[in-house]
């Protein structure tokens, strides 16, 4: 267990990500990095690999909520930022070892006009590169916010408005780059077809409650999404826009705050107050991998009903190679530390 945020501040992981490699770049690299954000107030780029802390990015006037990353060359990253001020960041961070060059930051935007909007998602598009990036926001007011990067300007260029006053709650990117999740505060997911500008599907469980995380299986077929209430885990198919199944987490997991697709869409792992599992695609009840359990941070009065959602994420060479290896990283609200686990 890795802690990366400030000891002297409140406990807390509220958002874990992977960060990804842009579309165009190959093979550059082996270092693996994640990205965390929390109470303290910044987020912190981590390099799984050496074990170091790559970043540490400030200015965020409330809790980090949102985090995103992407290596945009052999020398720089790209590191998209979500915080309860409502502010939206960018940051250029470098990754070579040896350089002169400090962490940039290249832009922020107010989400809603400070109109008390909060940023639920961040993702900063595959197709970026370090002249010219994307990074998609989904607002709590139930908007989809598309910023651009470019010309040393960063800027909103598109903004679309859900209907009938819903509000969002979790969001995420399909793997085509094409289609955007929103969880609701209602328990609607809401399809958007970001070359249309329109929405595609509604999807309608969870009882009412808000989505508090979603996931996309790499092969963009099955989308989890988990809530804050007392449903189950549901996969939906996204071909077919409907209820595919639904997983009853273990006793032993608690309230599930996060959950991610492995990059294979082999696994599905889901994360509680208590523990993680790791179950099959298509064979969703099969448990195969029980993580232990964390500690929630809060004792008797002050013990928390449903965890804010933190995160948990894939990395590691993966399943398809003989002999391949991957790692789990997890963190919640409550608790300092990320946990990683060893999978063969």
């Amino acid at each position: 267990k890795v802690n990366l945020g400030k000891s002297t501040a409140k406990a807390g992981v509220l958002c874990v990500a992977k960060i990804s490699t842009s579309c165009h770049l190959n093979g550059v690299g082996g270092d693996e990095y994640i990205v965390s954000g929390g109470h303290d107030k910044q987020a912190i780029v981590y390099n799984v690999t050496s074990g170091q802390i790559v970043a540490t990015l400030s200015g965020a006037g409330g809790d980090v909520t949102a985090v995103s990353g992407m290596v945009v060359t052999d020398k720089v990253m790209l590191v998209g930022t979500g915080s309860s001020d409502g502010l939206v960041r960018l940051y250029s961070v470098p990754i070579a070892s040896g350089g002169d060059d400090e962490v940039q930051l290249l832009g922020s935007e107010q989400l809603g006009k400070g109109e008390g909007v909060v940023p639920v998602s961040v993702v900063v598009h595959f197709s970026s590169t370090a002249e010219s990036a994307t990074v998609i926001v989904g607002g709590s007011d139930g908007s989809v916010n598309v910023f651009k990067f470019s010309e040393s300007r960063f800027k909103l260029i598109t903004y679309l408005k859900s209907e009938d006053g819903i509000n969002f709650s979790s969001g995420c990117i399909h793997p085509d780059g094409l289609i955007y999740a929103a969880g609701t505060t209602t328990g609607k997911l809401l399809i958007y077809d970001l070359k249309t500008q329109a929405v595609a599907g509604t999807l309608e469980g969870h009882d009412g409650s808000p989505i508090n995380c979603i996931s996309v299986s790499e092969n963009g077929y099955h989308v989890a999404t988990s809530s804050s209430g007392d449903s189950p885990i549901h996969i939906w198919d996204l071909r077919k826009l409907k209820l595919s199944a639904t997983i009853t987490p273990p006793s032993d997991v608690g309230t599930v705050a996060s959950l991610a697709f492995d990059p294979m869409g082999l696994y599905l792992a889901y994360s509680g107050e208590e523990s993680t599992k790791v179950c099959v695609v298509k064979d969703w009840d099969r448990v195969v991998s029980s993580l232990s359990k964390t500690k929630t941070g809060t004792k008797g009065n002050n013990a928390q009903a449903a965890p804010t959602c933190g995160g948990v994420v894939w990395g590691g060479k993966g399943l398809e190679e003989d002999g391949g290896k991957v790692w789990i990283a997890a963190g919640c609200d409550g608790e300092k530390p990320i946990r990683f686990w060893g999978v063969e």
